[in-house]
C-alpha cells in the first residue's frame, strides 16, 4: 500500500521539525556555495510538501518528482502545486539514470532528497551509489529511510550479516548483535549510510569527494533516518567543511527528534514562554494549566521555532 494512503505527511510534528531543519540547512549551504539555478529532485508523493518549501524558501524553479505507482502518478499530476514541477512515472532505479543522461539536468547542481518510506535495501543502496557517482559537482544530496530494527532481521543475531550485505565493506566484521538492537541500530544505520557515501566517492576518486552534512534521527510512529551531504568541487571543499564544523550548523542533532503531539492551545501557551535562557520547568507548564512529560518539554523548548501549528479549515 502506498504510504500516502496511510500517512498524512502534514500532521507529523517530528517529521515537520526534521523537514524544517533540512531546509534551513540547505538554504545556508545554497547561499554559502552560491548555487546557480539548481534542480530539485525528490519524491513528492501527492502532497509535495518539500517541493513547496524548495520553491518558496530556496527559490528553486525547476523540480522533478518521481512516482512509481500508477494511481499515485495520476494523483501527483493533479496535485502538483507549480507549473515547473515535472512528475515522472517509474521507479527511481529506472528514472534516475534517464535524468542523469539529460543535458538540461546534468549541467547544473542538484538538490536531491529521496525521502523513502522503506528500509535501507539493495534498491536504495544502488540509488545512492548512482547519485554519488554521477550527480553534478556542488550538488546537495539527502536520503531518508526506515530504521525499524525488524526491517533488518527478526532477531538481533540475524542483523549484522544483513547490514554487511547492504553496506558492504563499511560494516566491520566485529559488528555485534547487541549493536543491532532497537535504540542502537538507528545510530549505526546512519553512520553506515554516511560512510557508504564517503567510500563510494573515494572509490571513484570523485573530485571534492563527499562531505557529510546531515544526520537526523526522528520518530512519529516509525524510526526514520535522514542522512546526506555535499559533493563540492575542489575549490569549495575547505569552505564547506569549515561551515559544517561551526556552531551554526544544526543538522546533526545528538538525540533523535521525538516531538510531543500538542494541541494548538498547548503549543501557543508554551511558545509564549520562549525564548527563555533559564528554560521551561514542569512547574511552568503546570502554571499554564496543563502538564507534560519532562522529555516532551525539553524537545519543544529546543525545536519550538520549527514546531508546526495546525488548525482546521472549513471550506
Amino acid at each position: 500500500m502506498p504510504s500516502f494512503d496511510v500517512i498524512n505527511y502534514g500532521l507529523r510534528p517530528s517529521k515537520s521539525i526534521q523537514r524544517q531543519l533540512v531546509f534551513n540547512g540547505i538554504h545556508s549551504l545554497q547561499a554559502l556555495m552560491k548555487l546557480d539555478m539548481p534542480l530539485y529532485v525528490g519524491l513528492g508523493s501527492v502532497s509535495f510538501t518539500d517541493f513547496s518549501l524548495a520553491h518558496r524558501l530556496l527559490q528553486i524553479r525547476d523540480m522533478v518528482s518521481i512516482e512509481s505507482k500508477k494511481i499515485g502518478y495520476r494523483r501527483a499530476k493533479f496535485n502538483s502545486p507549480y507549473a515547473t514541477i515535472k512528475v515522472l512515472y517509474g521507479v527511481t532505479e529506472k528514472v534516475l539514470p534517464e535524468l542523469l543522461d539529460c543535458s538540461e539536468a546534468i549541467n547544473r547542481p542538484w538538490i536531491l532528497w529521496l525521502d523513502y518510506d522503506c528500509e535501507f535495501c539493495e534498491d536504495v543502496r544502488d540509488d545512492i551509489r548512482l547519485i554519488i557517482e554521477r550527480v553534478p559537482e556542488n550538488s546537495i544530496v539527502l536520503f531518508t529511510f526506515n530504521g525499524n530494527e525488524m526491517r533488518y532481521g527478526r532477531k538481533p543475531a540475524q542483523r549484522p550479516e544483513r547490514l554487511q550485505t547492504l553496506f558492504e565493506d563499511v560494516v566491520p566484521d566485529s559488528l555485534s548483535a547487541n549493536a543491532c538492537k532497537k535504540g542502537k541500530i538507528e545510530v549505526n544505520l546512519a553512520n553506515f549510510a554516511i560512510n557508504f557515501m564517503k567510500a563510494t566517492a573515494a572509490n571513484m576518486s570523485r573530485p571534492g569527494g563527499f562531505v557529510p552534512a546531515f544526520n537526523i534521527l526522528y520518530s512519529d510512529s516509525a524510526s526514520m533516518i535522514t542522512v546526506g551531504g555535499v559533493l563540492p568541487n575542489n575549490s569549495l571543499v575547505d569552505t564547506v567543511n569549515d561551515f559544517l564544523q561551526s556552531c551554526a550548523w544544526e543538522c546533526c542533532p545528538s538525540e533523535p527528534i521525538i516531538a510531543p503531539n500538542l494541541t494548538v492551545k498547548e503549543a501557543l501557551a508554551l511558545q509564549s514562554l520562549l525564548p527563555n535562557g533559564a528554560g521551561i520547568s514542569k512547574n511552568d507548564v503546570r502554571n499554564l494549566g496543563f502538564d507534560l512529560e519532562e522529555e516532551h518539554v525539553r524537545v519543544y523548548e529546543k525545536y519550538y521555532r520549527e514546531y508546526p501549528t495546525y488548525a482546521q479549515v472549513l471550506i
